[in-house]
């Protein structure tokens, strides 16, 4: 599926009428640093906007200094996704059906040996994880109070599974799976996942080494808990807007991109889940336009929007808090209600 017919797709599909839209409040930028220097936004972090790949809005309210890095939590999951089309690209990885039980170890029957490289980027694999239920057996939490992540994440039990008419299991959102993702590219390029992606993705983009998470015994966390610049993360989200191509380099293939943007779950009236990217509405001034994201806990979002050209980041410390997601989404309406829309965004020409 193109990127031109998913965005067609979202503007049937997702967007609806203005009222079925969550009540944000709707701030300029001076009302927006308004409520943030009142502390009613939380702990808000950073806010940079970039349009046709020029910063537009950029600015610091923690104190730091630009640049400083941030832990985006699960938004660095996003980043996994580019690390599976790279090493696609480079010939390492058959392709997005290919079975990972042949990369992590033993066989261990099924439904194990039929889970693919697909399945962990959709969130749809059998394995019984799902970081939203405490009592689920492969929950994040379990998986940090153990010294080896890897051997935890392929012990899990399976759960009950079956296939739906595209292909995938039931949705369930599992940190694990992405971790083994992250597992499987080490063992098919031969390199640290850390090393393989500032080579690949970071170095090119000129991207300064990011801090990863990692176990008691040293395994990278490519599930996410990432802290990484507002800086960095504009870079990503354009690459993503040109559909992998960057400084005239093809960084990751355009055919990956665009099926990493593709729906694979919906989750709700508003909302759908790629390869590790969400799919939600922002709004723009009268209306709703289309936007991919990389989101994280504490409401830490890059949100790519091909109607104006532009990517924006929120970086927050709203851990765990309930309202979290709804301060970032009112610091994104605000950015992108100051951009005017393009007349021929460039991830869909």
């Amino acid at each position: 599926m193109s990127i031109r017919i998913i965005v067609a797709t979202f503007l049937v599909c997702l967007l609806g009428s203005a009222a079925a839209a969550q009540p944000l409040p709707r701030y300029d930028l001076h009302q927006l640093e308004a409520a943030i220097g009142k502390g009613e936004l939380g702990d808000i972090a950073a806010l940079a906007s970039t349009q046709g790949g020029e910063i537009v809005y950029r600015k610091r309210f923690d104190g730091e200094t630009p640049g400083t890095p941030v832990d985006i939590k699960s938004a660095g999951k996003s980043i996994t996704a580019l690390a599976v089309g790279m090493a696609i690209m480079d010939g390492k990885l058959a392709g997005r059906d290919v079975a990972v039980w042949p990369y992590l170890g033993h066989s261990r029957g099924e439904p194990f040996d039929s889970i693919t490289v697909g399945d962990l980027l959709a969130m749809a694999s059998a394995l019984d994880c799902d970081d939203r239920d405490g009592k689920s057996p492969g929950q994040e939490e379990r998986m940090y109070r153990t010294r080896e992540w890897r051997a935890f994440a392929l012990d899990l039990p399976a759960r009950s599974f079956s296939r739906g008419e595209n292909g995938y299991g039931p949705f369930s959102y599992c940190t694990a799976g992405v971790f083994l993702l992250g597992q499987v590219v080490e063992t098919a390029t031969g390199e640290r996942f850390d090393d393989y992606i500032q080579r690949r993705l970071f170095d090119p983009l000129g991207i300064a080494r990011p801090i990863w998470r990692t176990s008691r015994s040293g395994e990278i966390q490519s599930g996410g808990q990432l802290t990484i610049s507002d800086e960095a993360l504009l870079k990503i989200g354009r690459l993503v807007l040109d559909r992998g191509e960057w400084d005239d380099r093809q960084v990751i293939d355009r055919a990956w991109i665009e099926s990493m943007l593709t729906p694979r779950h919906r989750l709700g009236e508003h909302q759908f889940y790629g390869d590790l990217w969400w799919a939600t509405p922002l709004r723009a001034g009268e209306q709703y336009v289309p936007a991919w994201m990389m989101k994280g806990n504490g409401g830490n979002i890059v949100a790519v929007v091909p109607s104006h050209d532009a990517v924006l980041v929120v970086q927050t410390r709203n851990y765990n808090k309930r309202d979290a997601e709804r301060h970032a989404f009112t610091a994104l309406w605000a950015m992108l209600g100051a951009l005017e829309p393009v007349t021929a965004p460039a991830i869909a020409r």
